[in-house]
């Protein structure tokens, strides 16, 4: 059985990545052993940064791999994504669409060959708290083999231990061979953001398409108990890093 690890940045959060034992730390809080570990970079070349460096203070195997704009539309009909398909824009925010927020993890699976199940984290997502000795990667591998019904499993997020159809793309643990055959063209979605609860955005990223996905499919997310916490750092310190002040943001 092979797992690997996956991360993503673009450029305004390259260098957050980048900081001294800053990747070394998001791998490792998962406590366990992966086989490889990639990092895809959207809109930016790793040579720009210190790739040498990442590789020997981690030790890790490390891939790097990007995404150039030319190519997203490529990599989403590949995977039998409508990319004419009309989906919500944003009046604000005219940088990251849709596109962006599906084709890294798109992009990432395509290029999986024998690898049984991955975990997606988005950079400023890791592990905070576990059960010595048992990862929660573990415990996930055990839940999608033993219930078909869960399509991806993630660590805690501050609520309850559940199984749930919304979806979160911060972390999460999938079977690759169920992610890559899973259809990610909002099979059941009326076309209109405004019928549903959620925010308008959702519906296109890939946190939405996982949804529909699982409600054509029967399928649900399950989300761990507390004793498996990972953070969401979306703070950052003085410094421009991600805070890590647990206290002063709220959660010890």
């Amino acid at each position: 059985m092979k797992v690997d690890f996956a991360t993503f940045c673009h450029k305004g959060d390259a260098h957050r990545l980048h900081a001294p034992g800053q990747f070394k730390r998001q791998v490792e809080s998962n406590n366990f052993e992966f086989d490889n570990t990639h990092i895809f970079y959207q809109g930016i070349h790793p040579k720009d940064y210190d790739y040498h460096r990442l590789r020997d203070e981690s030790r890790f195997n490390i891939s790097l791999d990007f995404v150039m704009d030319r190519s997203i539309d490529y990599i989403l009909e590949y995977h039998d994504i409508d990319i004419n398909k009309e989906q919500y824009s944003s009046d604000i925010d005219k940088t990251h669409t849709w596109k962006n927020h599906v084709v890294n993890h798109i992009a990432t699976i395509n290029r999986l060959t024998d690898i049984d199940y991955i975990v997606f984290a988005d950079n400023d997502c890791w592990m905070v708290r576990q059960p010595e000795g048992k990862s929660w990667v573990e415990y996930g591998i055990e839940l999608l083999q033993s219930n078909r019904d869960i399509f991806i499993v993630s660590p805690n997020d501050g609520e309850p231990e559940r199984r749930t159809l919304r979806m979160s793309q911060q972390i999460f643990l999938v079977k690759v061979n169920d992610f890559r055959n899973a259809n990610f063209n909002q099979p059941g979605y009326s076309g209109n953001p405004r019928d549903y609860d959620t925010m308008p955005e959702y519906h296109a990223m890939i946190e939405g398409r996982m949804e529909y996905h699982c409600r054509e499919s029967g399928q649900f997310r399950y989300v761990l108990g507390p004793e498996f916490r990972y953070f969401h750092h979306n703070v950052l310190d003085e410094n421009g890093h991600f805070d890590t002040d647990y206290e002063k943001l709220g959660w010890v």
